[in-house]
């Protein structure tokens, strides 16, 4: 029996591991649909919920078994540090998720936000300026919205858009 257990642990744990591998490395998860209904847990999943449970529980059942005779409180101590486990490991998975950044972005997220000029813009033709966008500093193509030229490093706001281009002023209000 403990041999058992000891092959259970081990398999289980492995597709564990590879599982969360492929989940942390690749973004590839396991999903299971019922309906309009998803199960998933926070990234967890039925899957990698089951071999946690399956992993943690036959090992410390085996470790009790091998110090302890009474298979009974073995089994009701590896349950409860399955479903421990299992429970840990989803609210580490959805830690894990709420730290996640979007880091999509459209051109109209620039709008009215403070920018910095880069590429100094002409009186008639392009400059690109810097705007901070969710932490990251974006490269945007500008225009003046009175026709003067913006020295490089002036700060500007952005009014509107036109196009792929946004029109900016050095009127910061």
């Amino acid at each position: 029996m403990l041999t058992i257990l000891l092959y259970v642990s081990l398999i289980s744990g492995g597709i564990l591991v590879f599982l969360l591998s492929l989940s942390f490395i690749a973004g590839l998860d396991l999903d299971i649909d019922f309906g309009d209904s998803d199960i998933d847990g926070g990234g967890m999943g039925i899957v990698k919920g089951g071999l946690t449970f399956f992993s943690i529980g036959s090992y410390v059942v085996r470790s009790i078994l091998m110090t302890d005779s009474n298979p009974i409180i073995a089994f009701l101590i590896g349950s409860a540090a399955g479903a421990l486990a299992v429970f840990l490991l989803s609210m580490m998975l959805s830690w894990l998720l709420k730290q996640q950044s979007n880091v999509n972005w459209k051109l109209e997220d620039s709008l009215y936000e403070k920018a910095k000029v880069y590429l100094k813009i002409p009186k008639t033709g392009t400059g690109i300026i810097h705007v901070n966008l969710n932490g990251v500093n974006r490269e945007i193509k500008a225009k003046s919205a009175d026709n003067k030229e913006i020295p490089t490093g002036k700060q500007v706001l952005v009014e509107s858009i036109e196009g792929e281009i946004v029109i900016v002023t050095t009127k910061l209000d």
